[in-house]
């Protein structure tokens, strides 16, 4: 009798191909997509959290307003949040139950990354 253990994938050998069923296309092309608008918008992002804390220049660090030391504080945070998940788009398997959840984290890293310069666009006065 044989032994019937499943054939392993041989090092020369091509491996099986992809099955279509189980295998989302689209999911490449989203990913694309969200890096080439992504990596560009949180450069910009990282850009103006550099430069943001010379809001402080005018009032001190100790004596700026609560609503100045909070933005300032907001906006690292949204950043961190808008990079994650942009990686949690990559991490998502390339399935299509998954094409859903890659299209709204991608829109929330989107929406996330937007917010840093709207918070930092509008920081209140000293």
């Amino acid at each position: 009798m044989k032994n019937s253990a499943p054939t392993a994938w041989q090092p020369g050998a091509l491996p099986p191909p992809r099955d279509p069923a189980t295998y989302d296309r689209r999911a490449g092309l989203l990913r694309g997509v969200a890096t080439v608008v992504m990596v560009p918008l949180l450069m910009i992002d990282l850009f103006f959290l550099g430069l943001s804390p010379m809001a402080t220049d005018s009032c001190g660090p100790d004596h700026c307003s609560a609503a100045l030391n909070r933005s300032l504080a907001i906006a690292p945070v949204v950043w961190v949040v808008s990079a994650v998940l942009l990686i949690a788009t990559w991490a998502l398997p390339a399935r299509p139950r998954f094409r859903q959840a890659r299209g709204w984290t991608f829109a929330a890293a989107l929406a996330s990354g937007l917010m840093v310069i709207a918070i930092l666009a509008d920081l209140p006065t000293g």
